[in-house]
């Protein structure tokens, strides 16, 4: 009995480290100061210096629509709804990745970037 509660409580410390790990994965320390999503690029650059390197990585498209709030008025209502105006446009946004070694023993950190925006951070192999 008292094995199998060890056994539960390893389990249970081993998921609480996982969850800890995953939830830690939107930020990064540099020296003293903490990069988070969201940030932007020269925020970055002020934070950690430069890159050890840096590329652009393709672009991605965006569709954004929105309703001028035009709504012409109709005697009898549609069973869809009523009809107006939407307008649709589309921009591409770059995508940036910026590579950064921390020294001796940490992970090769990739920082990505949608635009000027930091959405992502992935951990890359050990230094």
């Amino acid at each position: 009995m008292r094995g199998l509660r060890r056994l539960v409580i390893m389990a249970a410390l081993l998921a609480l480290g996982a969850v800890a790990a995953v939830a830690s994965a939107d930020s990064l320390r540099c020296g003293r100061y903490v990069v988070q999503t969201g940030n932007s690029q020269s925020q970055v650059l002020d934070a950690c210096g430069e890159p050890r390197h840096a590329w652009q990585d393709g672009f991605i498209e965006q569709a954004v629509r929105y309703n001028d709030g035009y709504y012409p008025v109709r005697p009898m209502p549609l069973p869809y709804g009523l009809p107006g105006y939407e307008t649709e446009y589309r921009r591409v946004i770059p995508v940036y990745k910026w590579e950064y070694n921390l020294g001796r023993g940490t992970l090769l950190k990739t920082l990505v970037f949608h635009g000027d925006i930091l959405v992502d951070i992935v951990d890359g192999p050990r230094q």
